[in-house]
């Protein structure tokens, strides 16, 4: 969780919390949930693969928001590995951030 709040210190997001949620997952996914300093809700989910990340990847993404049930405001994705360009486009709205 250090590694994850570090990263997310250098792009200057701020959480007073954040959670790990325990997810049942196979994958290497780990998310988040976490309050930042405006008191929005930000759901961060970290992808700790070496290879590229996917479309396929991101239906394993979007499976996991409704088990959430939550109102985040903010949707961030931390990934090891490179995006493929079309997977990109369909994460409009997520803020990707390296690490």
């Amino acid at each position: 969780m250090k590694d994850v709040v570090e990263v997310l210190r250098k792009n200057s997001i701020i959480c007073k919390k954040l959670n790990e949620l325990k997810l049942n997952t196979r994958k290497k996914v780990r998310t988040f949930l976490g309050v930042n300093l405006k008191d929005e809700y930000c759901f961060v989910v970290v992808v700790e693969k070496s290879s590229r990340f996917l479309q396929k990847d991101i239906a394993t993404i979007e499976g996991l928001l409704p088990e959430i049930n939550f109102r985040y405001k903010k949707k961030i994705l931390l990934l090891k590995a490179p995006i493929c360009s079309k997977a990109k486009e369909k994460l409009k709205d997520w803020r990707i951030l390296w690490f």
